[in-house]
């Protein structure tokens, strides 16, 4: 095989794997961006070499039939997805695996979510298989059967997910209400498991779910050291939240500031800042902890 041929193959391969499946078309222009004006990633080149793949057996095509189990939100009965063969049977080896989530047992269900781990660079979870992830945990927060490192194991799970990966689950308000359900569970800082409560906020900051601004006005209120916890709320997933509620916490600021609570105002007054600097509205970083420059 040329090296170019075998280039192509491991890029093809490589994206693949990363988004479990593409449509044809969307692959294509993909390509054809990243090489642009390059020899062999013509339209025509492209087909050519994924029709070969295809061919080899390397990568198969999605029917329509397919579209709802793999949670594809497309009408359209022609559309063209492509997937690698191999991830058939890594599909049928995680579908027991996710199973394995409704046991009672919770060592059962963080060796579940172990494995689900593992085969994270080679087969990407898809909306609907999420969903049962979101539903089995959900059913454990009711009846009580979720500890904090059974509850950081997945909510490492739906950041890499939701965040990182940009695939989410298809019922989202299902899983803003296993969030919220899980935040009510961890309100404060768990020192065991550091980064669950920050999953929590990141994620429900995505979701634009006002409970975060609820968490941040009590942090401020409540902690000893509200800098603490500035790099959760310091984030492009709860930029949009921080501003959009400036009213309110323009008056917690004010309040703590009359209170003697310079601290807690200063927190406040830094997050609010930070959520600027985020969003590309203010230009003049400060120093963390430190009393912002007002001398305007």
């Amino acid at each position: 095989m040329k090296k170019k041929e075998y280039d192509f193959d491991t890029e093809v391969k490589n994206y693949l794997t990363q988004k479990g499946y593409a449509r044809r078309r969307q692959l294509i222009k993909d390509l054809m961006e990243i090489h642009k004006n390059e020899l062999g990633y013509s339209l025509k080149s492209i087909n050519r070499k994924l029709d070969k793949l295809k061919n080899q057996g390397m990568i198969i095509r999605l029917e329509y039939s397919d579209f709802g189990k793999l949670g594809i939100e497309d009408t359209d009965k022609n559309a063209s997805y492509l997937t690698l063969k191999n991830i058939s049977k890594i599909t049928e080896h995680l579908d027991k695996i996710l199973e394995r989530l409704d046991s009672e047992e919770p060592m059962k269900q963080k060796m579940a979510l172990k494995e689900i781990a593992r085969y994270e660079q080679t087969y990407v979870l898809t909306p609907v298989q999420l969903d049962l992830v979101v539903a089995q945990f959900d059913k454990n927060i009711d009846v009580g059967t979720i500890d904090a490192e059974l509850a950081d194991k997945l909510l490492l799970l739906l950041d890499r997910y939701i965040l990182k990966k940009d695939i989410e689950p298809t019922n989202k308000a299902k899983t803003i209400d296993l969030l919220v359900k899980l935040l009510d569970k961890y309100p404060v800082p768990v020192s065991t498991h550091v980064n669950l409560r920050t999953h929590i906020i990141y994620l429900l900051g995505h979701y634009g779910h006002k409970a975060v601004i609820e968490r941040f006005m009590e942090d401020a209120r409540t902690l000893q050291d509200p800098f603490s916890v500035e790099n959760v709320y310091n984030t492009e997933y709860t930029a949009n939240l921080i501003e959009e509620h400036r009213e309110e916490l323009y008056k917690l600021e004010e309040e703590l500031a009359i209170e003697g609570k310079d601290n807690a105002s200063q927190f406040v007054s830094n997050i609010r800042t930070e959520a600027l600097i985020n969003l590309g509205l203010y230009k003049n970083p400060y120093i963390k902890g430190k009393k912002e420059d007002d001398s305007w």
